[in-house]
């Protein structure tokens, strides 16, 4: 295997189980490195210089017509280079998100600099769609949000912006444009609570704002989508607890300082609402159309069952250079 790609290495999993190798290539600079079939074009070149790596899974779902391939990107952290809006005593602290704790490992360059090449990569990948679980934004300033709405709408595939608390948090600014950021996140896409990429025999949702309750009004506009009966799959930044990985809860407070299960669900850091459960319920129950949920905020990966019959991915965040490949086949 050459050297560029093993930087690209992937590692395929379905529900929790290897699939097999990255596929190796020939030693030529012009070949298209394909992690499967109309998954992922990237040329190799493109690939080392954003410094990408690979995290691909694979799964199966009854009644599909077509295959689909989606890129997964959570927890990028994106800063713009414009800090008139920090507040003087945490610059120092921003300063060196930037440079060292969001600076990808691979290729030295910082997560805005990666995010401002990303669209024209990705737009040739031969991707369905582009899922962003959160964290897309270190914190909320109207410079970051402009840099992630201009790199937003270079896009010309599909894509879906599931927020989180970065993404919408106030944190080491002298002073918060609420009214305005609001005004220019909904610019991007809307910022509905619960979002919809709908194809014709599958369904993507997204829990929006997932480090929060789910709203009324998000619960009644899944409940629209739920009775559809079309296989779901569910875009969330905050991931839920197993119902039957007994070590699920346990893996999650081990990787915690604070030994928190960073999840929601019973005994989790996240307390659902009367909403929140009712979604969580139908998520969960025996005849869901769900079939999976992709989730990011702990920082480590996990393949494995929310239930018997659903799946749950966690992925290695983006700024460390790490993208998730879904590859949906039909049985």
């Amino acid at each position: 295997m050459n050297k560029a790609l093993k930087i690209a290495a992937c590692c395929l999993i379905a529900c929790g189980m290897f699939l097999g190798k990255a596929q190796e290539a020939e030693n030529k600079k012009d070949k298209p490195m394909e992690l499967k079939k109309s998954a992922l074009n990237i040329d190799e070149e493109t690939a080392k210089k954003l410094g990408l790596t690979f995290e691909t899974i694979e799964i199966k779902v009854d009644g599909l017509k077509k295959d689909y391939a989606f890129l997964w990107i959570a927890d990028l952290h994106v800063i713009a280079n414009d800090l008139s809006e920090v507040e003087e005593k945490s610059m120092n602290i921003v300063k060196s998100r930037i440079d060292k704790t969001f600076r990808n490992p691979n290729n030295g360059l910082t997560s805005l600099e990666n995010w401002q090449m990303m669209p024209e990569v990705f737009n040739k990948s031969g991707a369905d769609a582009v899922l962003f679980g959160g964290d897309i934004c270190d914190f909320s300033t109207l410079a970051s949000i402009h840099a992630l709405k201009e790199g937003m709408h270079k896009f010309t595939i599909p894509y879906m912006y599931a927020r989180a608390d970065h993404d919408i948090s106030s944190w080491w600014l002298a002073t918060r444009y609420t009214k305005e950021i609001n005004e220019l996140e909904k610019s991007i896409d809307g910022n509905e609570p619960v979002q919809v990429l709908e194809f014709d025999d599958l369904m993507v949702v997204s829990f929006n704002n997932a480090t929060s309750n789910m709203s009324e009004a998000g619960l009644k506009r899944f409940k629209e989508v739920y009775a559809k009966r079309k296989p779901i799959i569910i875009n969330t930044h905050v991931p839920f607890n197993s119902l039957v990985d007994k070590d699920y809860a346990e893996m999650c407070m081990s990787k915690d300082s604070q030994r928190r299960n960073l999840s929601w669900g019973k005994d989790c850091y996240y307390k659902p609402n009367a909403y929140t459960q009712e979604f969580l319920d139908l998520v969960c129950a025996e005849d869901s159309p769900v079939v999976t949920v992709l989730a990011g905020h702990l920082h480590f990966p996990y393949h494995g069952m929310l239930t018997n019959k659903i799946s749950q991915h966690l992925f290695v965040p983006a700024f460390k250079g790490n993208i998730g490949v879904i590859l949906v086949k039909k049985k």
